[in-house]
């Protein structure tokens, strides 16, 4: 039922990473159109309605897609897997279309709580459907990565973004249905697509229920879920109180920050996770993983803080090249967020340990300490500071949660993590983006764009060398797998560190 497993981890990696790019692409490549035919306050209506839906979505969708990696792995009958398939499937369905249901015939009071009047009512119901479909889509796609059907998943994720580019295009720029036109091209490429992979995933796995199954993965899910409240608020809230403290044009400009800062997720994390994460439960139950972890630490935060870095040193000039002039002050929020947001997904390494050992609510924990230290940096400095202060609340959130989470998952499962080389990076990305940014103004698109580029590659290269030294004294044998190039510096680096 699955692909050859001969297909290395990087290859399934790639193929993930550009299935994700292709799904999350949309919002990139519709950049030039949003900022062009949508106001600031149309973007942050959508930015308010996509906090709306994933405040939804763990508990009123019952999503059980986290749960499936563990539960499944663990089965050892045939029958069993299916059921842990089918339970998911049938349980969300269930409770979401119950939901959606709900939402529509109050889309009234839920634009009214939302954006404080009824205007947006249309769009808030239209959008609930997402409710359903999403979930669907979500579980679909884990199926697909449980068995590792990499090649499937990157098809689906194409066909998924030309759906979406086809209906803004339609409904956006020909149409000019503004706010309503993004709604709807969403939902209706989230039907096409959930539809479709609950469709595949019923002709391929006869139906099996079990209903001691499902208590088992509604009891190791529902702290998950209280923790997705918290992680929610955490990494959205700032949209509200922003319309609050200050104007739903704020929002937009935040959401536009989003797109970029997120970015680093989306192209470097997100991939991997999704390769990662069935994975560690394998390694972890092998009993010797320790290193493979450490260095799978390392390398990801080498990994993510140069994106990161390149996000934020070439943030204002992509902005400027691809919005319009209303959406210009995003920029400046972007290096904030990007570093909150590399944190803040290092942070899923320490959370294995909560998962593995069914410590779920300690996750939840964290999530809640976060939220009381952004709910402090939003009334403390969205008031003075507006949109770079709803920057600085999150990104200090971020931090707040990985120090703790790491202090707290010590207690449960601890490969020995090893912070130095993660610290070494975030200090010399600091530097170099400040190097960036003190650079004299008035100096010519191509000049602005080599000097960023130059301290962009002084400072990458800086973090690469000093990541595959880090990640070869953790393990010596990853000189043998890793690619030539990286081999060869691998071993120039270690013998220079020993000549020192």
């Amino acid at each position: 039922m699955a692909e050859k497993r001969s297909s290395s981890f990087l290859g399934h990696t790639a193929r993930y990473a550009a299935g994700n790019i292709a799904r999350h692409l949309v919002g990139f490549a519709m950049l030039p159109i949003y900022t062009r035919f949508l106001t600031p306050a149309d973007y942050g209506v959508i930015a308010l309605l996509t906090f709306a839906l994933a405040l939804f979505e763990p508990v009123f969708g019952a999503r059980l897609s986290m749960a499936l990696p563990k539960f499944y792995f663990e089965a050892i009958q045939e029958r069993t897997k299916r059921a842990v398939i089918w339970t998911a499937l049938v349980l969300t369905a269930s409770v979401s279309a119950i939901s959606v249901a709900a939402l529509v015939i109050f889309r009234g009071l839920g634009s009214e709580a939302l954006f404080g009047d009824q205007r947006y009512a249309l769009a808030f119901g239209i959008f609930a459907v997402n409710l359903l479909t999403r979930p669907l889509e979500d579980t679909g796609m884990m199926y697909l990565r449980i068995h590792e059907r990499s090649r499937l998943f990157l098809t689906v994720s194409m066909i998924k973004l030309a759906l979406q580019v086809a209906l803004n295009v339609l409904l956006v720029v020909i149409l000019e249905q503004g706010v309503i036109g993004v709604v709807l091209s969403g939902v209706i490429s989230s039907v096409i697509i959930g539809g479709g992979l609950t469709a595949y995933v019923a002709c391929r796995e006869a139906p099996a229920f079990d209903w001691q199954l499902m208590r088992k993965m509604l009891r190791f899910s529902w702290p998950l879920w209280i923790s997705g409240f918290g992680g929610l608020y955490v990494g959205s809230s700032g949209g509200i109180f922003l319309r609050v403290l200050g104007s739903l044009s704020d929002v937009g400009r935040l959401e536009l920050a989003l797109k970029f800062a997120t970015a680093v997720s989306m192209l470097i994390w997100t991939p991997f996770r999704q390769q990662w994460a069935p994975m560690s439960y394998r390694i972890y139950r092998e009993g010797n993983g320790a290193q493979r972890f450490q260095v799978a630490f390392i390398g990801m935060s080498a990994a993510m803080f140069v994106g990161g870095l390149g996000i934020s040193i070439f943030a204002k000039p992509l902005i400027a090249l691809v919005a319009a002039k209303p959406f210009y002050a995003a920029a400046a929020a972007v290096p904030l967020l990007t570093l909150g947001f590399i944190f803040n997904e290092l942070r899923s390494f320490f959370n294995f340990s909560f998962l593995v050992t069914d410590n779920t609510k300690s996750s939840s924990l964290c999530q809640y300490v976060m939220a009381a230290a952004i709910t402090i940096g939003y009334l403390g400095l969205i008031p003075r500071y507006g949109l770079i202060g709803a920057a600085e609340a999150q990104c200090m959130a971020f931090v707040v949660g990985f120090v703790y989470a790491r202090i707290l998952s010590r207690r449960y499962y601890d490969p020995g993590f090893r912070l130095g080389p993660a610290a070494l990076f975030a200090l010399i990305s600091v530097c170099a983006y400040a190097c960036s940014a003190v650079l004299p103004q008035g100096r010519g698109f191509l000049v602005d764009w080599a000097v960023r580029s130059i301290i962009f590659a002084i400072a990458g290269a800086s973090i690469v060398v000093i990541g595959v030294r880090a990640a070869v004294l953790v393990d010596a044998a990853l000189l043998e797998k890793l690619p030539l190039p990286f081999a060869t510096l691998g071993r120039a680096v270690t013998v220079q560190g020993r000549d020192s």
